[in-house]
């Protein structure tokens, strides 16, 4: 079985060697047998937050599934949801997925799932504001009554993607990288707090945790982007990670929800927030499954593919 991965990048897993090639969206250059979107449209600009280049993208996805099929029968091909892909013959085209693309439009959306949690965990208060000026607006007159930096971000994003810090004195220059008619979640910046995150993985009615890490943000043009983790907490901060992050997973698995998965936090004043939820791997996880290895532990990947693997045979029973 020669395993394809497909989504936006592959770069969180090209290091562990797991797939024989992969089909994405965004270029990496280390990975042998990848199929790049952006390779073949060089000018395309994608906004992961437009239906029309999602769609776009779904098309692309396909026609890539059945060239390499047509080479390669026995290609399997791991895909996070079904978006898109229901219209041909999933058995056929041997495509690997455990969640229906709205349940993971659900718990990927920043939006929806803050306000769905936060009679389970802390979340930080946001405001949401649609367009340009009226973000404007919004910012000018919060800065008058008080002095503080914010955090702008769009409903969908991945590593720091759409996800802008806004100060009194670079506003305007911020504004301009702004859709017109977008709406967007603001939150007061939490200066001086430790982004967090952790990996979950659930199988049916099990919520299964692993060692929480310390992410390593840095601020390139008033835009945070991820720069690497240290799985290095303290004790009780471990421990208050662990016990905020079951809780949400036990009502993602009540959601329907298996698989990979992780969850973003702030420690901020000695208060945990729960940020964002990622159902996918994460840029720790092949650090993480280094860690598995050296214990003796299955890892990640072994545990989705051993799921999907799972699910797809269950499928085909049933469709027979």
């Amino acid at each position: 079985m020669d395993i394809y991965f497909i989504g936006i990048n592959d770069n969180i897993l090209q290091t562990q060697n797991n797939f024989y090639g992969s089909i994405t969206v965004e270029r990496n250059f280390n990975t042998k047998n990848n199929i790049c979107f952006k390779d073949v449209y060089p000018n395309k600009f994608v906004d992961y937050n437009n239906i029309a280049d999602l769609k776009k993208i779904d098309r692309f996805f396909i026609k890539c599934v059945k060239k390499i099929i047509k080479k390669n029968p026995n290609a399997y091909f791991m895909r996070y949801n079904e978006h898109n892909l229901k219209h041909f013959n999933l058995r056929k085209y041997h495509i690997l997925s455990a969640n229906k693309y709205q349940t993971y439009n659900f718990i990927n959306n920043k939006f929806k799932i803050r306000e769905r949690l936060k009679t389970i965990t802390n979340i930080l208060h946001y405001d949401y504001v649609c367009g340009r000026k009226k973000i404007k607006n919004y910012l000018l007159n919060r800065w008058s009554m008080e002095d503080c930096d914010f955090v702008l971000q769009e409903k969908f994003g991945f590593a720091g993607h759409n996800t802008f810090i806004f100060t009194k004195n670079n506003y305007n220059q911020q504004l301009k990288k702004l859709k017109q008619f977008t709406t967007y979640s603001i939150s007061i910046l939490q200066k001086n707090s430790i982004p967090i995150n952790i990996h979950l993985f659930i199988q049916n009615d099990r919520v299964e945790h692993f060692a929480p890490s310390q992410q390593i943000i840095n601020t390139d043009k008033n835009q945070m982007n991820y720069d690497g983790a240290l799985f290095n907490l303290e004790a009780s901060t471990e421990k208050l990670v662990i016990k905020e992050a079951q809780n949400i997973g036990e009502f993602l698995r009540a959601l329907g929800y298996q698989g990979v998965l992780g969850i973003d936090f702030i420690l901020s004043n000695n208060v945990l927030y729960f940020m964002e939820i990622n159902a996918r791997f994460q840029t720790s996880s092949a650090k993480l499954n280094e860690m598995l290895l050296q214990i003796g532990e299955k890892t990640l990947f072994n545990k989705q593919l051993n799921l999907l693997t799972t699910l797809n045979k269950k499928n085909l029973l049933m469709k027979n």
